[in-house]
Protein backbone atom coordinates (compact mmCIF):
# COMPACT_ATOMS: atom_id res chain seq x y z
CA UNK A 1 0.00 0.00 0.00
CA UNK A 2 2.90 2.57 0.81
CA UNK A 3 4.36 1.65 -2.62
CA UNK A 4 1.54 1.42 -4.82
CA UNK A 5 2.93 -2.15 -6.79
CA UNK A 6 2.09 -5.69 -6.58
CA UNK A 7 3.21 -9.06 -7.80
CA UNK A 8 1.80 -12.72 -8.19
CA UNK A 9 2.46 -14.80 -5.01
CA UNK A 10 0.38 -17.51 -5.82
CA UNK A 11 -1.29 -19.00 -9.13
CA UNK A 12 -3.73 -22.53 -8.74
CA UNK A 13 -5.00 -24.28 -12.22
CA UNK A 14 -8.11 -26.13 -11.62
CA UNK A 15 -9.60 -27.90 -14.98
CA UNK A 16 -13.33 -28.05 -16.21
CA UNK A 17 -14.93 -29.74 -13.55
CA UNK A 18 -13.15 -27.82 -10.68
CA UNK A 19 -10.30 -30.36 -9.82
CA UNK A 20 -7.02 -28.90 -9.13
CA UNK A 21 -4.58 -29.29 -11.55
CA UNK A 22 -1.46 -27.45 -10.44
CA UNK A 23 0.22 -24.99 -7.80
CA UNK A 24 2.85 -22.62 -7.65
CA UNK A 25 4.00 -20.39 -4.93
CA UNK A 26 7.02 -17.56 -4.75
CA UNK A 27 8.79 -17.00 -1.98
CA UNK A 28 8.75 -13.76 -0.42
CA UNK A 29 12.02 -12.66 -1.94
CA UNK A 30 10.81 -13.75 -5.58
CA UNK A 31 7.65 -12.20 -5.20
CA UNK A 32 9.28 -8.97 -4.11
CA UNK A 33 11.28 -8.49 -6.77
CA UNK A 34 8.63 -8.51 -9.67
CA UNK A 35 6.25 -6.03 -7.71
CA UNK A 36 5.48 -3.45 -10.22
CA UNK A 37 3.07 -0.36 -10.57
CA UNK A 38 -0.69 -1.23 -11.59
CA UNK A 39 -2.09 0.33 -14.83
CA UNK A 40 -4.11 3.33 -14.68
CA UNK A 41 -7.90 2.64 -14.12
CA UNK A 42 -6.91 -1.62 -14.04
CA UNK A 43 -8.22 -4.41 -12.06
CA UNK A 44 -4.74 -4.55 -10.38
CA UNK A 45 -5.67 -1.17 -9.11
CA UNK A 46 -8.97 -1.47 -8.20
CA UNK A 47 -7.59 -5.00 -6.06
CA UNK A 48 -5.02 -2.68 -4.67
CA UNK A 49 -7.36 -0.25 -3.35
CA UNK A 50 -10.11 -3.00 -1.86
CA UNK A 51 -6.99 -4.98 -0.49
CA UNK A 52 -5.50 -1.51 1.22
CA UNK A 53 -8.93 -0.10 2.62
CA UNK A 54 -9.67 -4.04 4.31
CA UNK A 55 -6.54 -3.23 6.11
CA UNK A 56 -7.10 0.33 6.89
CA UNK A 57 -4.57 1.63 5.18
CA UNK A 58 -3.98 4.04 2.49
CA UNK A 59 -2.81 3.35 -0.97
CA UNK A 60 0.52 5.58 -2.45
CA UNK A 61 -0.41 8.55 -3.79
CA UNK A 62 1.09 7.68 -7.21
CA UNK A 63 -1.14 5.15 -8.21
CA UNK A 64 -4.08 7.60 -8.38
CA UNK A 65 -6.41 6.62 -11.03
CA UNK A 66 -6.23 8.87 -14.31
CA UNK A 67 -9.82 10.21 -15.39
CA UNK A 68 -11.53 7.77 -17.89
CA UNK A 69 -12.19 9.23 -20.98
CA UNK A 70 -15.73 9.98 -23.01
CA UNK A 71 -16.51 7.38 -25.57
CA UNK A 72 -19.38 9.29 -27.36
CA UNK A 73 -21.20 6.47 -29.57
CA UNK A 74 -24.05 7.52 -32.52
CA UNK A 75 -25.82 5.39 -34.15
CA UNK A 76 -27.20 5.76 -37.80
CA UNK A 77 -28.39 2.99 -40.71
CA UNK A 78 -26.71 2.49 -44.39
CA UNK A 79 -27.80 0.18 -47.17
CA UNK A 80 -25.61 -2.42 -48.69
CA UNK A 81 -25.25 -1.55 -52.57
CA UNK A 82 -23.37 -4.55 -53.47
CA UNK A 83 -22.68 -8.10 -51.82
CA UNK A 84 -18.41 -6.88 -51.61
CA UNK A 85 -18.95 -5.06 -48.45
CA UNK A 86 -19.97 -1.38 -50.23
CA UNK A 87 -22.35 0.20 -47.40
CA UNK A 88 -23.80 4.10 -48.68
CA UNK A 89 -24.80 6.18 -45.83
CA UNK A 90 -25.00 9.90 -44.84
CA UNK A 91 -21.70 11.67 -44.43
CA UNK A 92 -22.82 12.77 -40.84
CA UNK A 93 -23.75 9.57 -39.73
CA UNK A 94 -20.04 8.54 -40.01
CA UNK A 95 -17.68 11.79 -39.95
CA UNK A 96 -15.29 11.95 -37.35
CA UNK A 97 -15.52 8.24 -36.30
CA UNK A 98 -12.47 6.58 -34.26
CA UNK A 99 -13.93 3.01 -35.47
CA UNK A 100 -16.97 2.24 -37.71
CA UNK A 101 -19.15 -0.74 -37.17
CA UNK A 102 -21.44 -2.12 -39.62
CA UNK A 103 -24.29 -4.64 -37.94
CA UNK A 104 -26.42 -6.57 -40.83
CA UNK A 105 -29.61 -8.11 -40.26
CA UNK A 106 -28.50 -11.21 -38.56
CA UNK A 107 -26.77 -9.49 -35.91
CA UNK A 108 -23.40 -10.06 -37.62
CA UNK A 109 -20.68 -7.02 -36.62
CA UNK A 110 -18.20 -5.79 -39.63
CA UNK A 111 -15.40 -3.70 -39.16
CA UNK A 112 -15.55 -0.77 -41.76
CA UNK A 113 -13.59 1.95 -43.59
CA UNK A 114 -14.54 5.33 -44.80
CA UNK A 115 -13.44 5.45 -48.53
CA UNK A 116 -14.71 8.83 -49.48
CA UNK A 117 -17.34 11.40 -49.28
CA UNK A 118 -19.68 14.17 -50.69
CA UNK A 119 -20.68 16.47 -48.48
CA UNK A 120 -22.67 18.89 -50.52
CA UNK A 121 -24.85 15.77 -50.93
CA UNK A 122 -24.99 14.41 -47.62
CA UNK A 123 -23.11 10.96 -49.19
CA UNK A 124 -21.05 8.39 -47.47
CA UNK A 125 -19.48 5.23 -49.00
CA UNK A 126 -17.81 2.39 -46.35
CA UNK A 127 -16.08 -0.91 -47.20
CA UNK A 128 -17.12 -3.48 -44.70
CA UNK A 129 -15.14 -6.43 -44.30
CA UNK A 130 -16.89 -9.49 -45.53
CA UNK A 131 -19.70 -10.43 -47.76
CA UNK A 132 -23.27 -9.70 -47.36
CA UNK A 133 -26.18 -11.99 -48.55
CA UNK A 134 -27.76 -9.27 -50.17
CA UNK A 135 -27.77 -6.03 -52.08
CA UNK A 136 -29.92 -3.20 -52.67
CA UNK A 137 -31.37 -2.73 -56.25
CA UNK A 138 -31.30 1.16 -57.11
CA UNK A 139 -33.94 2.71 -59.15
CA UNK A 140 -33.02 3.73 -62.74
CA UNK A 141 -34.24 6.02 -65.50
CA UNK A 142 -37.88 6.72 -63.79
CA UNK A 143 -38.18 9.94 -61.57
CA UNK A 144 -39.48 10.57 -57.98
CA UNK A 145 -42.64 11.92 -58.16
CA UNK A 146 -45.10 13.52 -55.86
CA UNK A 147 -47.81 11.80 -54.25
CA UNK A 148 -46.02 8.15 -54.41
CA UNK A 149 -46.11 5.96 -51.92
CA UNK A 150 -42.86 5.44 -50.28
CA UNK A 151 -41.14 2.98 -47.57
CA UNK A 152 -38.67 4.62 -45.24
CA UNK A 153 -36.32 1.79 -43.03
CA UNK A 154 -33.89 2.65 -40.58
CA UNK A 155 -32.87 2.51 -36.63
CA UNK A 156 -34.99 5.24 -34.90
CA UNK A 157 -34.32 5.60 -31.61
CA UNK A 158 -32.16 1.89 -31.21
CA UNK A 159 -31.39 2.53 -27.83
CA UNK A 160 -35.14 2.66 -26.91
CA UNK A 161 -36.96 0.90 -29.81
CA UNK A 162 -34.17 -2.21 -30.24
CA UNK A 163 -31.94 -3.03 -33.24
CA UNK A 164 -34.26 -4.60 -35.40
CA UNK A 165 -34.52 -2.86 -39.14
CA UNK A 166 -38.03 -0.12 -38.07
CA UNK A 167 -39.77 0.24 -41.07
CA UNK A 168 -42.38 3.10 -42.06
CA UNK A 169 -44.38 4.25 -44.78
CA UNK A 170 -45.62 6.97 -45.60
CA UNK A 171 -45.36 9.28 -49.28
CA UNK A 172 -43.72 11.77 -51.48
CA UNK A 173 -44.95 15.04 -50.71
CA UNK A 174 -42.56 17.41 -52.70
CA UNK A 175 -39.98 17.25 -55.57
CA UNK A 176 -37.52 19.33 -53.68
CA UNK A 177 -35.85 20.25 -50.21
CA UNK A 178 -35.38 23.15 -48.48
CA UNK A 179 -35.87 26.41 -50.60
CA UNK A 180 -36.30 24.50 -53.05
CA UNK A 181 -32.82 22.47 -53.04
CA UNK A 182 -33.37 19.90 -56.25
CA UNK A 183 -30.69 17.30 -54.86
CA UNK A 184 -33.00 16.41 -52.10
CA UNK A 185 -37.30 15.52 -52.21
CA UNK A 186 -39.30 15.29 -48.81
CA UNK A 187 -41.37 12.67 -47.78
CA UNK A 188 -44.16 12.39 -45.23
CA UNK A 189 -43.11 9.37 -42.80
CA UNK A 190 -42.33 9.08 -39.37
CA UNK A 191 -38.28 9.58 -38.97
CA UNK A 192 -36.11 10.09 -36.41
CA UNK A 193 -32.68 9.49 -34.94
CA UNK A 194 -30.67 6.69 -36.18
CA UNK A 195 -33.16 6.71 -39.62
CA UNK A 196 -30.11 8.96 -41.06
CA UNK A 197 -28.47 6.83 -44.48
CA UNK A 198 -31.05 4.53 -44.77
CA UNK A 199 -33.21 3.68 -47.49
CA UNK A 200 -36.23 5.21 -49.24
CA UNK A 201 -37.66 2.25 -51.28
CA UNK A 202 -40.34 2.76 -54.15
CA UNK A 203 -43.32 0.19 -54.37
CA UNK A 204 -40.43 -2.06 -56.52
CA UNK A 205 -38.42 -1.90 -53.51
CA UNK A 206 -35.50 -0.05 -55.43
CA UNK A 207 -34.03 2.45 -53.59
CA UNK A 208 -34.96 5.68 -54.86
CA UNK A 209 -33.47 7.94 -52.06
CA UNK A 210 -31.47 7.94 -48.99
CA UNK A 211 -33.08 9.41 -45.62
CA UNK A 212 -30.85 12.67 -45.03
CA UNK A 213 -32.75 14.89 -41.94
CA UNK A 214 -36.18 16.17 -40.53
CA UNK A 215 -37.63 19.52 -40.61
CA UNK A 216 -36.91 20.47 -36.93
CA UNK A 217 -40.63 20.96 -35.78
CA UNK A 218 -39.91 22.36 -32.46
CA UNK A 219 -38.01 25.37 -33.82
CA UNK A 220 -40.88 26.41 -36.39
CA UNK A 221 -43.15 26.03 -34.08
CA UNK A 222 -40.88 28.30 -31.72
CA UNK A 223 -41.21 30.78 -35.29
CA UNK A 224 -44.18 30.13 -37.15
CA UNK A 225 -46.66 28.94 -34.12
CA UNK A 226 -47.45 25.78 -36.42
CA UNK A 227 -45.76 22.84 -35.51
CA UNK A 228 -45.14 20.38 -38.93
CA UNK A 229 -45.40 16.88 -38.57
CA UNK A 230 -43.38 13.96 -40.71
CA UNK A 231 -41.57 15.99 -42.77
CA UNK A 232 -38.57 14.39 -43.43
CA UNK A 233 -35.99 14.76 -46.57
CA UNK A 234 -34.30 12.38 -48.62
CA UNK A 235 -31.34 12.55 -51.15
CA UNK A 236 -32.48 11.63 -54.65
CA UNK A 237 -31.03 8.20 -55.67
CA UNK A 238 -29.87 9.38 -58.49
CA UNK A 239 -26.90 11.43 -57.40
CA UNK A 240 -26.25 8.22 -54.57
CA UNK A 241 -25.57 6.20 -57.86
CA UNK A 242 -23.56 8.89 -60.00
CA UNK A 243 -21.30 9.10 -56.29
CA UNK A 244 -21.24 5.29 -55.74
CA UNK A 245 -20.08 5.31 -59.65
CA UNK A 246 -17.44 7.48 -59.04
CA UNK A 247 -15.74 4.99 -56.42
CA UNK A 248 -15.95 2.01 -59.25
CA UNK A 249 -19.02 0.43 -57.07
CA UNK A 250 -20.57 -2.04 -58.96
CA UNK A 251 -24.53 -1.87 -58.56
CA UNK A 252 -28.41 -3.22 -59.45
CA UNK A 253 -30.27 -1.41 -61.15
CA UNK A 254 -33.98 -1.73 -62.76
CA UNK A 255 -36.88 0.11 -64.17
CA UNK A 256 -40.15 -0.63 -64.77
CA UNK A 257 -40.69 -3.17 -62.21
CA UNK A 258 -43.99 -4.09 -60.94
CA UNK A 259 -45.72 -2.77 -57.84
CA UNK A 260 -45.34 -5.13 -54.67
CA UNK A 261 -47.54 -5.36 -51.49
CA UNK A 262 -46.10 -3.21 -48.13
CA UNK A 263 -44.91 -6.56 -47.08
CA UNK A 264 -42.84 -7.44 -49.74
CA UNK A 265 -41.61 -4.19 -49.66
CA UNK A 266 -40.44 -3.82 -45.96
CA UNK A 267 -38.88 -7.62 -46.23
CA UNK A 268 -36.25 -6.20 -48.86
CA UNK A 269 -35.49 -2.86 -46.75
CA UNK A 270 -35.00 -4.90 -43.50
CA UNK A 271 -32.49 -7.33 -45.68
CA UNK A 272 -30.25 -4.32 -47.22
CA UNK A 273 -30.26 -2.23 -44.20
CA UNK A 274 -27.46 -2.23 -41.78
CA UNK A 275 -27.18 -0.50 -38.31
CA UNK A 276 -24.08 1.58 -38.26
CA UNK A 277 -21.86 1.98 -34.90
CA UNK A 278 -19.91 5.36 -34.96
CA UNK A 279 -17.16 5.62 -32.32
CA UNK A 280 -15.99 8.74 -30.97
CA UNK A 281 -13.60 9.90 -28.73
CA UNK A 282 -12.31 13.34 -28.04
Amino acid sequence: CDEGTFATTEVTLFDSKGAELTEQRRSEQRWKALQKAPKPNGLQLRLIRHACKQAGREVAANIAESPKKKVKATLGAGIVANRDGAIVTNHHVVSQCATITVIDQKKKRHTATLVGSDLKNDLALLRAEGRFPKAATFRRDDPIEAGESVTVVGYPLAAILGTDPNVNFGYVTALAGLRGDSSRFQVAAPIHKGNSGGPVLDQSGRVAGIVTAKLNARAVEKRTGDRPENIGFAVRGDLAQTFLERYDVRLQTESGEAKLENTEVAAIGRAVTVLIACRKTP
